[in-house]
């Protein structure tokens, strides 16, 4: 059983910085085929095949796009462009908008939502939030955020399980991936939306590799 979920609200940008691993990252995505055993048979197996995958473009959009919290929340199905690899983030901090490219295996993750579990969750065909529960409506931005939780316990790593593993994690460690990566910290400050170089600055001293044994 999975202990009681308690979701910490992270202020963006502010704080202690928290990263996942590229290993911790694979084992979220890896979770998200984990199906309770004790819930399995009260709905079709299509149900929860497109549950996987709506979890997993939570995944995507937080991680692999680098979105805030209510910028995910808030982001609607025509928000993207499949055939330019783009996503428009239309309520970005300070109402700001800006476009994020999307890579070729990302872009696979929210096809797959959006034309194979998104079709079978959603109940009203006007809806247009990207993010759909189980009741076929809207889901809300502390759903989202439970959502990862179960992901993080449902994987086998116990380290893991223990981690503060919030949304805004995601989108730390996607920018100290990419920093490890050799991408010039000019590109990650589009990329996160941030109004000045400062503010990407803080993630330096993340992806430098540490001198602990």
């Amino acid at each position: 059983t999975l202990p009681k979920l308690s979701i910490d609200w992270e202020q963006d940008d502010t704080g202690t910085i928290e990263t996942l691993t590229i290993q911790e990252i694979q084992q979220l995505y890896k979770a998200t085929r984990h199906y309770p055993r004790n819930i399995k048979h009260t709905k079709p197996e299509y149900f929860f095949e497109a549950i996987a995958l709506r979890d997993c473009a939570i995944l995507t959009i937080f991680y692999g796009c680098g979105l805030r919290r209510n910028e995910g929340y808030h982001l609607q199905v025509e928000d993207i462009n499949f055939d330019r690899q783009i996503l428009h983030v239309r309520k970005g901090k300070a109402n700001k908008e800006r476009f994020v490219p999307i890579n070729k295996a990302n872009l696979n993750y929210l096809q797959e939502y959006v034309y194979d579990g998104r079709s079978i969750l959603i109940k009203d065909k006007t809806e247009s939030a990207f993010f759909i529960g189980e009741r076929g409506k809207q889901l809300t931005a502390q759903s989202i955020a439970i959502r990862l939780k179960i992901l993080q316990q449902r994987t086998d790593n116990i380290v893991l399980q223990e981690k503060n593993v919030r949304l805004h994690v995601l989108r730390h460690s996607i920018a100290t991936h990419l920093l490890q990566n050799g991408m010039p910290l000019e590109n990650i400050s589009r990329f996160l939306g941030h109004t000045s170089l400062e503010s990407t600055q803080i993630y330096t001293h993340l992806a430098m590799p540490s001198d602990d044994i």
